[in-house]
């Protein structure tokens, strides 16, 4: 006659539901890694993003590989002290955001088109989505956006992967409200609004959620748990924003 443990079979389902409740909290948390530059790194975007995702009721793990005026080429040769493909290979990340020179399109559209593939090949590989961080035209020439814009959408196209407009959205904010600040005081760089503004279109694509009704003013906590102010915003500017960047972008990563 079969005799039952049920100490043991408690304890089985003890473990079971244990180990269910924490795959479904790994699966909750949505790991990025972004690469690039001081466009990606100013005021703190990847921090910005993780802060808009708590405040949409999201996990999102953000780190980045970034170096000031790195290329993709730099990031791809281990140049500069840069260790990105080994970040990559070993992150077991969910998206890793991909992010050329500013410049890279106008000065170097082949070295911009060879090193993007290279690395949205070593990406793939890994089984994480690469998703193409599409930069702005500078403030004294708003007509460079048309070539930055064709090379990241001709790059998206030809290796089938996503490209976050980031640019496209602001140069739509420019004509619409020119009075925004959006770039630092050298007419290249970000300014905390436009991180911000930068920041929604993530946290749009990478949700699938509308930015409407997410706070302007967005805080974290650093690793002595003392409080960092990552953005400022007045409410008509954020509204004027999450407007826009839902209008904008309407694609979403599908995550199976």
């Amino acid at each position: 006659m079969l005799q039952i443990n049920f100490k043991k079979l408690n304890l089985f389902f003890i473990v079971l539901l244990f180990s269910l409740n924490c795959f479904g909290q790994q699966s909750d948390t949505l790991k990025v890694l972004f690469v690039g530059n001081s466009y990606t790194y100013y005021w703190n975007l990847p921090q910005m993003v993780s802060a808009l995702a708590k405040g949409g009721d999201t996990v999102i793990k953000a780190r980045k590989s970034t170096l000031g005026g790195a290329t993709l080429m730099q990031h791809w040769e281990g140049e500069r002290g840069l260790e990105t493909k080994n970040t990559i290979s070993e992150g077991e990340w969910d998206v890793v955001v991909l992010q050329n020179h500013s410049k890279s399109t106008i000065a170097n559209p082949e070295g911009f088109m060879d090193y993007g593939k290279k690395f949205i090949g070593l990406v793939k590989e890994t089984g994480a989505r690469p998703l193409l961080y599409m930069t702005w035209a500078r403030a004294y020439n708003p007509l460079m956006q048309k070539t930055v814009s064709t090379g990241y959408r001709s790059l998206a196209e030809t290796t089938g992967v996503d490209v976050a407009k980031v640019g496209e959205v602001w140069e739509q904010a420019r004509l619409l409200r020119p009075d925004l600040e959006l770039f630092d005081s050298d007419g290249s760089h970000p300014s905390p609004l436009g991180t911000y503004l930068t920041a929604c279109v993530f946290y749009k694509i990478l949700t699938g959620k509308a930015s409407k009704g997410l706070s302007g003013r967005l805080s974290g906590i650093d690793q002595d748990g003392e409080t960092l102010f990552l953005s400022g915003s007045s409410d008509g500017d954020a509204e004027f924003i999450h407007q826009l960047v839902d209008k904008m972008i309407v694609e979403k990563m599908v995550w199976e």
